[in-house]
């Protein structure tokens, strides 16, 4: 009878174990969620025109520093809830409850569904912007929030994943395509929350002219992952990015260098 219990005690043991060493990795809204979020990003830009005297001369006469350095902190706060499931989709409004952008005021809401992971965008409240604007940023919105699909997986402490996603970057009158390519690490599990490491390279893949351009750009951070709420409850990171480029009469160099720190309350609504 002791050998029955102490095997029983030590399958017990074994099994928590391995639990705490693997995760059902998903990420995505739930049904009936509040998700109230906090968003701080600074970024800092250092644009350097490298050009004829003449050139040069023309820029200074048009307000242009050279370098120009420019520093941004954009903060957000917002609230997205979640309702009832029905079929493969539930309602999701989204609501800005802080914010230092001039078109995303406070109260701007966004009223839309999830149909198999996916949010789609039906309408926007608010009370600065007109039809058109509404329209365009309905578009920009459902992107942003569909760009990045993680894989449902499982992984395991000390296991890693790729995911390599493109992002478009305006310079000039040139749109570079950029990719970047992230790798996240499981770094340990704790208390329910999976601790991740972000390493990302940034890695160009075309732009609209044939000019020729050299990039160099890195991001490291890290994410704390809800594993029963199969959403990231902290993303942290930092980026730098190097790019020169040739134009027709002049060559840039910019730096750029930014910090997003994002953090995600969530709870489940009272029914």
């Amino acid at each position: 009878m002791k050998k029955t219990t102490l095997l029983i005690l030590l399958t017990f043991v074994y099994v928590k174990v391995m639990c705490q060493e693997e995760i059902d990795f998903k990420v995505g809204y739930l049904p009936n969620f509040n998700y109230t979020l906090k968003q701080k990003q600074i970024s800092e830009n250092n644009v350097k025109y490298i050009a004829s005297d003449e050139i040069l001369q023309r820029l200074e006469n048009n307000g242009i520093e050279n370098p120009t350095i420019s520093k941004d902190t954009s903060l957000l706060k917002s609230i997205s809830k979640t309702g009832k499931q029905i079929g493969n989709e539930f309602p999701v409004e989204i609501e800005l409850l802080e914010s230092n952008n001039p078109t995303l005021v406070s109260g701007t809401k966004f009223y839309g569904k999830t149909i198999d992971g996916e949010i789609e965008i039906d309408s926007i409240y608010s009370s600065v912007m007109a039809v058109d604007e509404k329209e365009v940023l309905i578009q920009a919105m459902e992107s942003m929030l569909n760009q990045i699909k993680y894989p449902n997986r499982k992984i395991k402490v000390g296991e890693t994943f790729e995911q390599k996603n493109p992002i478009s970057m305006p310079i000039a009158d040139v749109t570079i395509e950029l990719e970047i390519d992230s790798k996240y690490t499981l770094r340990k599990i704790d208390k329910g929350v999976g601790y991740f490491d972000l390493n990302q390279d940034y890695i160009i893949k075309s732009a609209t002219k044939d000019y020729e351009m050299v990039l160099d750009g890195t991001g490291d951070g890290q994410i704390d992952y809800d594993i029963e709420k199969q959403f990231f409850t902290k993303f942290y990171l930092e980026m730098e990015m190097n790019l020169k480029t040739e134009l027709d009469v002049f060559a840039i160099e910019l730096q750029t260098k930014s910090v997003m720190d994002q953090t995600t309350h969530i709870e489940k609504t009272k029914m």
